[in-house]
């Protein structure tokens, strides 16, 4: 459904998932963050219905991709971590 003027101008200018995810590593330089962070951290929330679940899934490998071609670009880092349990990969900005 098209929107009005107002909520036009209301709304934020759009930028590339590769624009946010660059954005929110820098307001944390010293901090490495999971996908699962890096997630959470742009605004997406997880839901409980199957549904919301699969868009889950397909939103967190989108993220996923957008992360390989950052760290394939040389605009960030990414370090493989020991944890309690297996190992989780974290990024970085470089």
């Amino acid at each position: 459904m098209p929107v009005g003027k107002d909520k036009w101008n209301a709304g934020r200018t759009w930028e590339t998932l590769q624009a946010r995810i660059l954005a929110f590593l820098k307001t944390n330089p010293e901090q490495g963050f999971s996908d699962n962070e890096i997630y959470n951290g742009l605004g997406y929330k997880t839901g409980s219905g199957f549904w919301d679940i699969m868009a889950e899934i397909a939103n967190l490998l989108t993220i996923q991709n957008a992360l390989d071609a950052l760290v394939k670009e040389g605009n960030i880092n990414a370090k493989i971590v020991k944890e309690t349990v297996g190992e989780i990969t974290y990024y970085m900005v470089a």
